[in-house]
This record gives structure tokens, C-alpha cells and sequence, in this order.
């Protein structure tokens, strides 16, 4: 019997080490579960350093724009319009179109047509080779021309431009004096446009002939270039009339680069009343020993005289 118990106690005391203590499963499940616990709160905390830079992102991003905004100031609108809107009715623009105007618009404008004088490019109501303006005069450019006639929309159009600092009209604008260009077969080497004094600019925020020429430009891969400068403070030319204009202007504008001499120049401005201020600035280009010069602009007066 005792033997048989030594036996026994042998074999339990070989057994034994297989037997798993209570308190070493709890011990190991406790430290399962805190590691469990802190791989999540981990994971949780990366989500949240995540969270935390893409928020810095976005506010970071939000200040670039608004920095960039800012800075673009008054050409924010004529570079990045916010809208896709026609000029003149407002409408939104359902169609693709060259121009920012809708096809009921684009009807209704004064487009200049038919019979013109030869030298301003103003619509003639009779068969004459020039107007009244134009045919008593010998002006220092070949000739202007134009889209349109400076009435109705038009004059809205371009006042909304110079005045109400609606400076993406220069893109329409700009658009239809291309065309012209290339409808009039004009072989001009480089732009100029009518200047402004610094004064006058600082005042209005910008030249609206400047912008009509880079316009132009950028549509037919012509240089612009800014060869000419106002010298003069002049009077407004619109409370002028005829000889008067062009003695307001004498001596106003001078030439500022030598690149102008053996070259077609093509003078842009926004609208063609009398002529004196085209005829003033093609007079400083060819003194500075330009070839030609021909005039482009937005609009041409229709002058009150008995053949137009």
C-alpha cells in the first residue's frame, strides 16, 4: 500500500508541472488585454495626429487662396471670373461660345457693317470713299478699324469696362477686335496702345486700351509692347469737339522704345470718336521712324453729319 502511494505520489509529482495555474492565466490574460488596449489607444491617436495635420492642411490651403486673392486685386475678376455670365443681359451661358455673350446679344449688338469711310472705318450710308470726318483731314495713320458701332450695349459695355471696373469685358472686347483684325487682313509686327498718365491709371486702377491690347495680342501671338507714354495732362477729349481735341493732345505723348523704328505698328485704344488722339499717337510713332501704323479699336462713333 505504501509502495502504491509512493507510485502514485510519483506520478502526480510527474504530472504536475503540466497542471496550468489559475492565477498565471489571469495574469497573462490581464496583460493580453492591456496590450490589446494600448495598440488601440495607439491606432487612435495616429488617427487623431492625422486628423489634426489635415485640418493644418486645409487652414493652411485657405490662406493661400485668400493671400492669392488678395493679391490679384482688381484682375481677380478679369483673369478667374466667378461666373460663366453673358456681358451685356446677365444670362448664364448655356452654349460655347468665342465670346462671353449669348446669341440673342450677339444679335442685337451695332456690328459695324457694309459701306465704310476708308480712313475711320465708320458705316456709310452712301457710296462716298470717306466721311465728313474724315474726308477734309490727312491723318498719320492708314486707317482704323473697328467691331462695332459706339452705341446702345456697346456704350454700356465699354462704360461698365472704364468705369465700373468690370475689367473681364476686355476678354469679349478684345475677342471681336481679333477677328477684326484678321478680317481686315492687317500685317501689323507689334501692338502699342493709347497710354494714360500715371496719374490717370493710379486713379482708375488700370488702362483699359492696355488691356484691350494684350487681349489682342495673347489671340494673335503679336508682341505688345508699351512704347508710348503721356507727357501732358490733358482735358477730358469727350468735353472737346473737333479742333480742339487735336490741340489738346499736341506734344502729349512721346515715344519710349527704339524697337517702334521699321515697324507695322498696330495702335490700340477703346473707342475711335474724332481721330486726334489715334492721329496724335501714330504722328510721336512715326517720328520715332515707325513704317506704318494702323489703329484697332473696340468701337467707332457714329458722328450727327449729313452722309452717315
Amino acid at each position: 500500500m505504501i509502495e502504491s502511494e509512493d507510485k502514485l505520489s510519483g506520478k502526480s509529482e510527474k504530472e504536475s508541472p503540466n497542471i496550468v495555474n489559475a492565477d498565471e492565466v489571469q495574469d497573462e490574460k490581464a496583460q493580453t488585454e492591456e496590450t490589446q488596449t494600448d495598440e488601440i489607444q495607439s491606432e487612435d491617436s495616429q488617427d487623431k495626429r492625422k486628423n489634426a495635420k489635415g485640418g493644418k492642411r486645409k487652414v493652411v490651403m485657405q490662406k493661400v487662396k485668400t493671400f492669392f486673392k488678395k493679391l490679384l486685386g482688381e484682375f481677380d475678376s478679369a483673369l478667374f471670373p466667378l461666373d460663366c455670365t453673358c456681358d451685356v443681359c446677365g444670362e448664364e451661358l448655356v452654349d460655347d461660345t468665342r465670346y462671353r455673350l449669348c446669341s440673342e446679344c450677339i444679335e442685337k449688338l451695332p456690328f459695324v457693317k457694309g459701306h465704310i469711310c476708308l480712313n475711320c472705318g465708320v458705316p456709310l450710308k452712301d457710296e462716298s470713299d470717306y466721311c465728313n470726318r474724315c474726308q477734309n483731314q490727312k491723318s498719320a495713320f492708314v486707317k482704323n478699324r473697328s467691331p462695332l458701332v459706339y452705341d446702345g450695349e456697346v456704350k454700356k459695355l465699354i462704360y461698365k469696362l472704364k468705369f465700373g471696373k468690370k475689367t473681364y469685358i476686355a476678354q469679349t472686347l478684345g475677342a471681336l477686335m481679333a477677328d477684326k483684325f484678321i478680317e481686315c487682313g492687317f500685317d501689323s509686327e507689334i501692338i502699342v496702345f493709347v497710354p494714360m498718365t500715371d496719374e490717370e491709371v493710379k486713379k482708375r486702377g488700370f488702362n483699359q486700351a492696355e488691356l484691350l491690347a494684350y487681349e489682342v495680342g495673347n489671340r494673335l501671338n503679336i508682341a505688345v509692347l508699351p512704347a508710348l507714354v503721356k507727357v501732358k495732362d490733358t482735358s477730358q477729349q469727350k468735353e472737346l469737339k473737333g479742333k480742339d481735341r487735336a490741340n489738346n493732345l499736341d506734344g502729349a505723348f512721346a515715344c519710349a522704345f527704339e524697337q517702334v523704328k521699321g515697324r507695322k505698328i498696330l495702335l490700340i485704344d477703346d473707342v475711335f470718336t474724332t481721330g486726334a488722339t489715334a492721329n496724335e499717337c501714330a504722328k510721336t510713332l512715326l517720328k520715332a521712324k515707325a513704317r506704318e501704323v494702323c489703329v484697332l479699336t473696340a468701337a467707332v462713333t457714329q458722328l450727327k453729319i449729313p452722309n452717315e
